[in-house]
């Protein structure tokens, strides 16, 4: 399905439609305990779990980077056993590795995944933002990957940084560093990640999410389609219960191929990409990734720019 929340916010405030906050608002309305990824207070990445809309907030939006597991397998399997409803949502491999953990399978457990393209080395994300903070001069407060102001199309170029002195600011297209050389380079991606063992069918998990990428030629408003499979029949049962809150066009199992090739394929991760992280112990993020990544001519770099700023001015009011 291609779906978004009807709840504007929610779909600002998430990486695509918001499809994963409606179905963990369910869960909290049942008693149950949501877990999933958000920013510890290094802007490092942890599993944790949420049992308030508050907390849930907390873990909506891409994350590029590993996050840690710590405990959590061992205190969802507590919930678990007390009986309490738990939605667990992780990449694929973290959904496996929850089921090999708890050895048996629970109705009270509802999992969730979504369409990865790998795993980035916290070490790479940590040295981009430290450079960024120096240039600065204060820290950072909140990561928002793939912001929207812009457009959704162009968001996985564009990630916004709030620092604690009160100011933000957008990195975008070349200057958006972090995101060229993942997604031009895969870079930093972990190397298991390149062969994968939890791509296509049949899935782990009970849903599955992802950015509707090409969808925007049928539905173009801009502002972010999450594609959904439902992979089970408890992954039907919730979602029927959220549909009525959620706009839903049925698709083709085929539409999800030419947008998200990493539903099947594993990435191709550059043996360099060691270097890059030896090298970085002992040069800027920039300079490394400078000497690592193709560069685009000046002029090229120029005019695409300009064609945000053309955009930008067309869309004020």
């Amino acid at each position: 399905y291609a779906v978004w929340s009807k709840d504007s916010n929610i779909r600002y405030n998430s990486t695509s439609g918001g499809a994963f906050s409606e179905f963990a608002k369910e869960i909290l309305a049942e008693g149950g305990v949501v877990v999933g990824a958000k920013y510890n207070d290094q802007n490092l990445v942890e599993h944790t779990i949420a049992d308030s809309c508050s907390g849930i907030e907390e873990l909506r939006q891409s994350k590029y980077m590993s996050s840690s597991m710590g405990d959590v397998y061992k205190k969802v399997k507590g919930e678990l056993i007390k009986g309490n409803l738990v939605a667990f949502c992780g990449s694929p491999c973290q959904v496996a590795g929850l089921y090999s953990f708890l050895g048996k399978e629970y109705d009270n457990l509802f999992t969730m995944d979504f369409i990865c393209r790998g795993m980035n080395s916290p070490k790479a994300f940590k040295a981009w933002l430290s450079e960024i903070e120096k240039q600065e001069g204060s820290k950072v407060k909140k990561v928002w990957f793939k912001y929207k102001d812009g457009g959704w199309k162009t968001s996985p170029r564009r990630t916004r940084l709030d620092f604690e002195d009160g100011s933000f600011k957008v990195f975008e297209g070349e200057d958006n560093l972090y995101m060229n050389g993942y997604l031009t380079s895969n870079l930093y991606i972990r190397p298991c990640c390149g062969d994968c063992q939890f791509k296509g069918v049949p899935r782990k998990s009970d849903v599955t999410f992802a950015d509707f990428w090409g969808i925007e030629k049928e539905l173009d408003d801009d502002k972010g389609t999450s594609m959904l499979l439902i992979n089970s029949e408890k992954g039907r049962y919730y979602f029927k219960k959220v549909k009525d809150n959620l706009i839903v066009h049925e698709k083709d199992f085929e539409t999800i191929f030419s947008g998200n090739p990493m539903f099947s394929t594993s990435a191709v991760v550059p043996e360099r990409g060691h270097d890059f992280l030896v090298v970085l112990d002992n040069m800027s993020f920039s300079e490394v990734i400078k000497k690592y990544t193709p560069q685009t001519p000046m002029w090229k770099q120029v005019a695409r720019k300009m064609k945000r700023l053309i955009k930008k001015e067309l869309r004020r009011p």
